[in-house]
Formats: structure tokens, sequence, C-alpha cells
């Protein structure tokens, strides 16, 4: 018969065997797990040191490029389609997929949501499933489509990069010559490239400064010099001074065709508009003050002159009745262009008065002058 120790020890060494077991098994697991880290990072700096070989014999990784272009340009358009192109596509592949998923399953989940617990014969706790579940899908669905339209852009975007490279013969190309090669406008050409550039998808590329001309090798892009700025031309004439020339000449050639009268008022309109004129141009601000004047009563006053030369010398009646009216207005004119450039040296007086005050003034406080009566004629000591 045994003792009951015996039995306790017979467990006690049970235990302990399976304690042992246990232990050599943590210790195979974490050995096994060990290796396998070990064995991914081999595996990932394989990787990394066959990728940076492949990038410097593309030629791409910021040495010089080959000199044969077709070669380089081969090159760069593998680079753009399997680096960025393939991404882009894969990305509005998985975008897709997953919106196209989560859409008809938001679309399930609503149709049942509107149905109703009792034509599903469901309790209400059950139910509310479906609208929850329907707000969760439908903004995965919009994320996803927002996806797969970022995805499109890129791949449609590296792909007319990749025609433009495949439309250039030589290091050096037009821009417009792409445009019309790849179709596409050259606009967008235009952006696209330089967009390329910036983000250093088109290294050791560069666009001219007008943008017509792009340079696959910067290094033969010369700046072109600076144009001279071109030398101010004399302004044109003004239309108003061209009739206002006009009108004083037309002035001159009525004379001794009218009468001695008419010729005295003649004389006297031509000096009187001669000098508005010239105040017109020696006081641009004032135009708004003589735009009636020159679009109105100059025309007029020619019209007026005209049909009393269109009379010839006719001794009739209505024809002395008609002189004699143009000759009278010729006079009023007068008057009236008297009193318009009378009110305009108005305006100049009171400027040069003010004008002579304060050089006066200055001239006081300088001490540069004792006897203002003699020099300037004022009684101002």
């Amino acid at each position: 018969m045994n003792h009951p120790y015996d039995e306790k020890d017979e467990r006690r060494s049970r235990a302990g065997g399976r304690t042992a077991g246990n232990s050599d098994w943590d210790a195979a697991i974490s050995e096994v797990v060990q290796a396998g880290a070990e064995a991914g990072s081999a595996v990932l700096e394989g990787i990394s040191d066959v990728l940076s070989s492949l990038g410097s014999s593309l030629g791409l990784g910021g040495e010089d490029k080959p000199v044969d272009f077709a070669k380089w340009r081969r090159r760069l358009d593998r680079k753009l389609r399997t680096d960025h192109q393939d991404g882009g596509l894969a990305l509005a592949i998985v975008g897709s997929t997953f919106a196209f998923s989560f859409g008809v399953a938001a679309l399930v989940m609503w149709i049942l949501a509107i149905v109703g617990p009792e034509a599903l014969n469901l309790t209400y706790e059950t139910y509310q499933v479906f609208p929850i579940l329907g707000g969760v899908f439908t903004p995965l669905t919009v994320g996803f489509g927002f996806m797969t339209a970022a995805g499109i852009k890129s791949f449609r975007y590296y792909g007319r990069l990749r025609k433009y490279l495949r439309a250039a013969h030589d290091w050096v190309c037009s821009v417009p010559a792409l445009a019309r090669a790849s179709l596409t406008e050259e606009k967008t050409v235009r952006q696209d490239l330089a967009r390329a550039i910036a983000d250093g998808r088109l290294p050791g590329v560069c666009l001219s400064e007008d943008g017509q001309t792009l340079y696959l090798d910067e290094a033969l892009y010369q700046p072109q010099p600076a144009a001279p700025d071109p030398e101010p031309q004399a302004a044109p004439p003004e239309p108003q001074s061209e009739e206002g020339t006009a009108f004083l000449h037309h002035l001159r050639s009525c004379r001794g065709k009218l009468g001695p009268q008419t010729d005295e008022e003649l004389v006297r309109m031509e000096k009187t508009c001669a000098a508005i004129l010239a105040f017109a141009r020696n006081h641009p601000d004032r135009a708004p003050q003589l735009r009636r004047f020159r679009e109105y009563y100059l025309p007029t006053t020619r019209k007026l002159l005209d049909t009393a030369l269109g009379l010839g010398s006719a001794e009739v009646t209505n024809a002395q009745t008609i002189r004699r009216d143009i000759t009278g207005i010729l006079h009023t004119l007068n008057q009236a262009y008297d009193t318009l450039y009378d009110t305009l040296l108005q305006d100049v007086s009171l400027d040069v008065s003010t004008e002579i005050d304060t050089l006066e003034a200055m001239l006081r406080q300088d001490g540069l002058t004792h006897d203002f009566a003699a020099d300037f004629g004022s009684a101002k000591g």
C-alpha cells in the first residue's frame, strides 16, 4: 500500500514536468520569432540596396544625364510610370472598389431602414442597426470616392507628363510643339511642366522665363539678357488740340469772304479762341470746364460760317438776312468767349497771388530781400 505522501510527490513531479515543458516551448517560440525578425531585416536591407542600385543605374539620382537622349528619356518615362502613375492607378482601383462596396452596403442599409421594422418582422432595437450602419457606410463611401478621384487625377497627370516626354526629341524643345504633339492645350502643358519641375518629378529640367522653351538638361539653359527699357515716346496730340487748330485755320480762311464787319469779329474770335486753347493745353486739369466749348461751341460756330460761305455773293433778301444774323451771333459768341477766358484767368490769378504771397514770406524769413516795394511792386515791408 502506497503512502499518502507518495501520491503528492508524484503530482508535484508531473506539474514540474509540465512547467519545464512550457518553458522549453516558450524558448523555442522566442528563437523562431527572433530568427524571423533577423530574416525580415535582412530582406528589407536587400530590397533597399536593390532600389538604391536601380536608381543609380537609371541615372536619376542626381547624376549627370547620359549622353544618349533616347536612353535617358526611356529611363525617365519608366520611372514616371513605375514610381508614380502606377501608384495613382492602384489608388484609383482600391478607392473605387471600396467605394462601390460601401456604397452598395449603405444603399441596402438605408433601404432596410426606410422599410421599417414591421415589414421586416424585427424588434425596434434590432431595426436600429440599419440606420446606424447606413450612417457609417455613407461617409466611408464618400471618403473612398475622393480617394478614387485623387488616384484618377494622379494617373492622368503623370500620363500627360509621359506624353510630353515622348513628344520631345532633343534636350531642348518648344513648349508649343509639345502641346501640338500631345494634343494638349499649351497652358495645360506649361502648368504641368512647372508643377513637375517644382516637385522634383523632372530632375535637372527647367523652363525658360517666358515658358516657351523646355530644357531637359538645365546646363543648356542660358537666361536671356533683359531687354532695354523702350525710350519714352511723345504722347500723340489730343484730338481736341487738333480740332482747335483746325478751327483757328478755318476762321483765318473765312476772312475777306463775308464782309468787313464779319472780318473784325473773325479776327477777335481767332485771338480769344487761340488764348483759350493755349490755356487748355497748359492746364489739363481744367478740361471739364472747357468740354462744352470744345464739343459744342466750336463745331456750331464753324457750321454757321460754312452756311454763310455757302450763300456765295448773292444779294437776295434772305441771303442778306442770313449773313446779318450770322455776323450778329459772331459778336455774341465773342462776348461769351471773352467772359469764359476771363473766368479761367480769375482762377489762375488767385493761384498766382497765393504763390507770390508764399514766396515773399519765405524771402522775408531767409533775409534775402529788404525792399519788397522795389522788388515786387508791393507795399509790404
